[in-house]
């Protein structure tokens, strides 16, 4: 069932109407009295007639005709404006209602009522809020199953297949399907089944093979994972975890329905999610806080790279309304794998309070690159653990995973560029860092063209000017930027033009929307990163071959 205009109807809503010969005074003062921004005009008989009187109508009346609102009337005023029935679907009138600001609901000529985008907001507000609270309580059993398992590899894998294994049950049955179709045909079976001939029956059937990944298990794979553990948590006085496998079939269920978008939860289902969480942060048991041991820093190699100096992002903070956590973790020494913080520390660092969501939604702590609050920890280096939302408090964890997706892409980067004929790709291997030198484009590596990654989201491949001393830099800029139009000519596209007159070297890049924490193995922008590299390097290369522009 998809939602309709009907479910966003506040319960408590009372309409107000006009008439055509009633003056446009009136409806400004009921406009005014009760918050609206709209009225509708009906007829003598209460139907409704197809038009509404805003304030914006008013206002347009009173300067197209140049007088003033006591001389008007409702019908001088009034705009003819569309009607849906009750069961119109939701999705396929948000864009009339963003546009208009409401929506009249008419059933056979009577107005039903008026929705609005504030009826919107508040609708998707609560349907949100039901996902966050779902997704806190899929949080929680993850964290609860990796403390029941405590670090056992084995035993974990071992449930995870048992737990996603689809074809179990087809094999257990199959030897009996057999037996009973031999008997059928009088051909009966004397002795055991060839396990040779058994294992081809299965391979003739294409079963599914079970899931590995733990972060790919379904909620309801996740919970048998849970529960199948000799040790799982269930009601005091219970032999069994039958009441709570009910309960958490039951936040499944309402998950499913919104996850569809089949329908909103009754009041019923809201309180047993909500209940659901709350008894799972208070029974679950929570793993110890993952303090990975010191990595050594490896020794880098000679790179003949612009000094990290003057790299944008070596130089920038982080930026954005968590800018000051993020800068709280940068400054943690190497040596440090793990920080806990209580959530009133994270308030006095930030020098403002938490989102109420933060005290009430787990969710709110995920590791989720999309979310504001997780890209600041998750572009430092850091992520999330041992989230107590009894206690407030939860424990930062060094990772190494973003170093790794930098090596990760630059490796892919620089090996299809290997291939690319007349590109001379500089033999150096990705260190971890958010940029990696491409090409050189003279033969002092006073220029060279670069890939990087920065703060702001978004990926850039460049011309990096760096001749070693600041004049040389902005001449040989500014030289270029008179051939602007004919080098974004040949590159194809629009470049920007970046002097930076506050720091020694200059570029020029052309930049599109990435970031390395969703982006480490996009394939698209792969085919972004070759191409432009390609163009720029092209594009390039004859300007500094030319002696005038470099320096001596």
């Amino acid at each position: 069932m998809a939602f309709t205009l009907e479910n966003l109807l506040p319960a408590d809503q009372q309409l107000r109407i006009v008439q055509p010969h009633e003056p446009v005074s009136h409806a400004i003062d009921l406009m005014c009295q009760h918050g609206y921004g709209q009225l509708p005009v009906s007829g003598a008989n209460g139907n409704f007639l197809g038009q509404v009187i805003t304030f914006e109508s008013v206002i347009q009346a009173i300067q197209s005709f140049q007088t003033k609102p006591e001389l008007l009337l409702i019908r001088d005023a009034a705009q003819r404006v569309r009607s849906y029935p009750a069961d119109a679907d939701l999705l396929a009138t948000l864009d009339d209602i963003h546009r208009d600001n409401f929506a009249l609901i008419v059933d056979d000529s009577k107005l039903r009522g008026i929705v609005t985008t504030a009826d919107a907001a508040v609708f998707f507000r609560e349907y949100a809020q039901d996902l966050m609270l779902i997704e806190s309580i899929e949080s929680r059993i993850k964290d609860a199953i990796q403390a029941l398992y405590a670090g056992d590899v084995v035993r974990l894998e071992a449930a995870i297949a048992r737990v996603t294994d689809r074809g179990a049950d087809i094999r257990r049955k199959l030897p009996k399907a057999i037996r009973a179709f031999l008997a059928k045909v009088d051909t009966p079976l004397r002795g055991e089944l060839d396990p040779g001939a058994l294992a081809e029956a299965e391979k003739k059937l294409d079963l599914p093979e079970p899931t590995g990944e733990f972060e790919k298990l379904s909620l309801n794979e996740l919970i048998e994972v849970l529960l199948i553990h000799d040790c799982a948590p269930r009601l005091s006085q219970s032999q069994n975890v039958s009441e709570l496998r009910e309960l958490l079939q039951r936040v499944r269920n309402a998950r499913n329905k919104l996850a569809h978008f089949r329908d909103d939860l009754s009041f019923e289902e809201r309180r047993t999610i909500k209940f659901a969480a709350e008894w799972l942060e208070n029974n679950l048991p929570l793993p110890p806080p993952d303090v990975p041991s010191p990595q050594p820093t490896p020794l880098a190699t000679r790179l003949t790279s612009p000094p990290s100096e003057v790299m944008e992002e070596e130089t920038e903070g982080p930026t954005g309304s968590y800018s000051l956590l993020a800068a709280h973790l940068e400054i943690v020494p190497t040596d440090v794998g793990s920080v806990t913080l209580t959530f009133d520390q994270i308030e006095q660092i930030l020098k403002k309070e938490l989102p109420r969501s933060a005290s009430e939604y787990r969710a709110w702590w995920s590791n989720d690159p999309t979310k504001p609050q997780s890209a600041a920890w998750l572009d430092e280096g850091w992520r999330t653990t041992s989230v107590n939302m009894t206690e407030r408090r939860l424990t930062f964890v060094r990772t190494n995973d973003r170093k790794e997706a930098y090596i990760r892409f630059f490796a892919k980067l620089s090996t299809r560029l290997k291939s690319e004929r007349d590109f001379p790709l500089r033999h150096s291997s990705p260190q971890g860092m958010n940029w990696h030198v491409l090409a050189s484009l003279d033969k002092g590596d006073a220029a060279s063209v670069i890939a990087s990654f920065t703060r702001r989201k978004l990926f850039r491949i460049e011309v990096f000017i760096d001749f070693g001393g600041r004049d040389e830099n902005k001449r040989c800029f500014d030289q270029l930027f008179t051939h602007r139009d004919e080098l974004e000519h040949v590159v194809g596209e629009p470049m920007e033009w970046e002097r930076m007159d506050h720091r020694r070297a200059s570029r020029i890049a052309i930049y599109t929307k990435a970031q390395i924490s969703t982006d480490a193995d996009n394939p698209v922008l792969l085919d972004w990163a070759v191409k432009r590299a390609n163009d720029l390097y092209r594009t390039f290369k004859l300007h500094f071959m030319d002696p005038s522009l470099a320096a001596t």
